[in-house]
């Protein structure tokens, strides 16, 4: 996941360090979120907490509770079914968007996006895919977006994005048993951009984005306990 923006105040930067932890899942789903562990975990005080559970609350990616405060999302089946239906319209309609009328300019962005991904999955050992592939992930597909000259479609897209990206983390484990080949699928996203075929590059996109969902769905019933971590570096 890339970045946010931020002032560089101390709830910016306990935001990020919260957003990875989920992320990586040394926070994991459903797991409370109370305030003197907080505290104490990252050597902080209150209001840098509240500040950075405050943004990953509107993130969807931690609940607030009546009576019980803050926590993890938990991991939903309904959610994310509904999430996947949004973003295979919304992301497809992007791109093809992006392919119609990105410039070379953006051409060469999902280029050189790519290339990178492509350095970051031969760093790849046994499966594990740490942040710096994630964050070559993340860069691609939002360059595959960025051609499509509409600043709200993108937006929303991220925002979606961002959403999934929990589930994503935890499909980390499914993709060898379902033989999926996220380089080919990559690659494959990559050329229908420079190939300006737009038809294709949407379908693609769909399927790319639907499969993972599939895998989650038919892996491990979610909404019950999950798989225990997921084979990334803490």
């Amino acid at each position: 996941m890339a970045k946010r923006g931020g002032s560089g105040t101390r709830g910016d930067e306990l935001y990020e360090k919260l957003r990875a932890d989920i992320f990586m899942a040394r926070l994991e789903p459903g797991s409370r979120l109370k305030f003197p562990d907080l505290c104490a975990r990252y050597g902080t005080s209150v209001g840098p907490v509240r500040e950075a559970l405050t943004k990953l609350t509107a993130e969807r990616l931690v609940t607030l509770q009546p009576h019980l405060g803050y926590a993890v999302a938990s991991l939903s089946a309904d959610e994310l079914t509904d999430l996947t239906t949004a973003r295979v319209d919304v992301e497809a309609l992007a791109f093809r968007r992006a392919i119609v009328f990105g410039d070379e300019r953006w051409e060469s962005q999902v280029v050189a996006a790519h290339h990178l991904l492509v350095i970051r999955e031969r760093e790849v050992e046994d499966g594990v895919r740490g942040d710096a592939w994630y964050l070559a992930h993340e860069d691609f597909h939002a360059a595959l977006l960025a051609g499509c000259g509409n600043r709200r479609l993108i937006e929303i897209s991220q925002g979606l994005r961002a959403e999934a990206e929990l589930y994503r983390r935890w499909a980390a484990p499914l993709i060898a048993e379902n033989d999926r080949d996220p380089a080919a699928e990559h690659k494959a996203l990559a050329d229908a951009a420079v190939s300006r075929d737009a038809d294709r590059g949407a379908e693609l996109l769909r399927d790319h984005i639907a499969f993972t969902t599939q895998m989650l769905l038919c892996g491990f019933p979610l909404g019950t306990e999950p798989p225990a971590v997921p084979p990334t570096p803490a």
